[in-house]
């Protein structure tokens, strides 16, 4: 399958991005600092000691799974905004699977064990979690945006309510949590003397693998139904099936990274278990343009934001390091307007093939342009056969 650049949504995302580095210049300005050296600081932050660029893997991970498993959805047109409450969901149904084997078995369970079930748990909880919002859609019509957005308060009220019954850990500490979990089930070490985990790994074949499906059959009917779900229909993608399976995917991520945050990170179920990176995932995968690579790049750009705030501040003595929040915000307002103009989030990258007909094409009419896309849409499966 041929694919070729949109050169307007590269124009689109490119000036948006040097809006917000101005903007991003301008608060550093007005916090009494150059620019160059809070770039300096942001810079230093990151790369002066091993802990630091830890912290920015760290912060990396969770942002870049949730940002490319949304890849399917986005190219589709389906726009949840429900990672956030994947992810509780997720580190919840996690804890429950760590703690369950540990309460069945004691100390026996070996490490892999509590490794695949806190993974395997925490995916199936965030996937059942996306596929709420994904049955209201197909039965009752209700907007996903406004669905999943309010899901994610349901979401934060059942962490809390756990934290404070079957998931308290008993001891009297001053915010909610859970007991410790058991040594063997935390993620591996990735870099010594720092928190960057085996999590990454995870990074590179979920990107890997999006790359290989972006060159896919299914990947095309996607972006088809995207602009043309008439068309798409008559090449067997029906809504209710995109609807449930990109759904599904983005929630299984978002699970995932709540396992991710519980043990790979704090070792223990806490309220700040999300974090935002549900928002910032999908600020991210706007901003990488639903391509795997670029997704990855934004994923660091945006944890060096928040692991460097500290190194700016130190650089210049006047910027505060909430300033990273701030600069966050601003991308997003920024996402916002790139989705505002596309209508709707699409990849940079497209078929090259444009169906000339409109949506009115009688169904199973055989026209020539129901032919040519289902043929274009074909290559990719036939060479597969072979």
């Amino acid at each position: 399958m041929k694919l070729t650049l949109d050169f307007r949504r590269v124009a689109i995302i490119g000036g948006v991005a040097a809006g917000i580095v101005a903007v991003a210049a301008l608060l550093i300005v007005l916090a009494g600092a150059s620019p160059l050296d809070g770039l300096r600081g942001l810079v230093e932050g990151v790369s002066s000691s091993p802990y630091r660029f830890g912290e920015l893997l760290v912060g990396t991970v969770p942002i870049a799974i949730i940002a490319l498993t949304l890849i399917p959805a986005l190219r589709a047109g389906v726009f949840s905004v429900g990672a956030e409450g994947q992810v509780t969901i997720g580190a919840i149904t996690a804890t429950a699977g760590i703690f369950g084997l540990q309460n069945a078995f004691g100390d026996a369970v070996p490490a892999p064990v509590y490794l695949v079930c806190g993974a395997v748990c925490g995916a199936i909880g965030g996937g059942a979690y996306a596929l709420l919002p994904a049955l209201l859609a197909v039965r009752w019509n209700v907007n996903e945006i406004l669905s999943t957005l309010l899901l994610n308060y349901v979401a934060t009220g059942i962490l809390g309510w756990s934290l404070r019954t079957w998931l308290a850990s008993g001891e009297n500490t001053a915010t909610p949590q859970s007991a410790l979990f058991p040594e063997s089930a935390a993620l591996p070490t990735l870099i010594a003397g720092t928190r960057a985990h085996w999590g990454l790994v995870l990074v590179v074949i979920i990107a890997a693998a999006l790359m290989w499906w972006q060159r896919t059959s299914n990947s095309a009917r996607l972006t088809v139904f995207a602009s043309r779900p008439k068309l798409a229909r008559r090449l067997g993608t029906t809504r209710a099936r995109t609807i449930y399976s990109t759904m599904l995917v983005s929630g299984l991520g978002a699970g995932l990274v709540g396992w991710i945050q519980v043990s790979g990170i704090n070792d223990r179920l806490m309220g700040s278990v999300a974090g935002g990176v549900g928002f910032s995932g999908i600020a991210v995968a706007l901003l990488g343009a639903l391509v795997p690579s670029g997704i990855v790049v934004a994923a660091l750009f945006f944890s060096a934001l928040a692991a460097g705030a500290l190194g700016m501040q130190s650089a210049t003595g006047s910027v505060p390091t909430s300033i990273a929040e701030v600069i966050k915000g601003v991308i997003l307002l920024g996402v916002a307007c790139i989705a505002a103009v596309q209508k709707k989030p699409a990849a940079i990258v497209a078929p090259t093939a444009e169906p000339a007909a409109t949506d009115d094409d009688p169904a199973g009419a055989g026209s020539g342009t129901s032919a040519a896309v289902e043929d274009h849409i074909g290559i990719g499966e036939s060479e597969q056969q072979r």
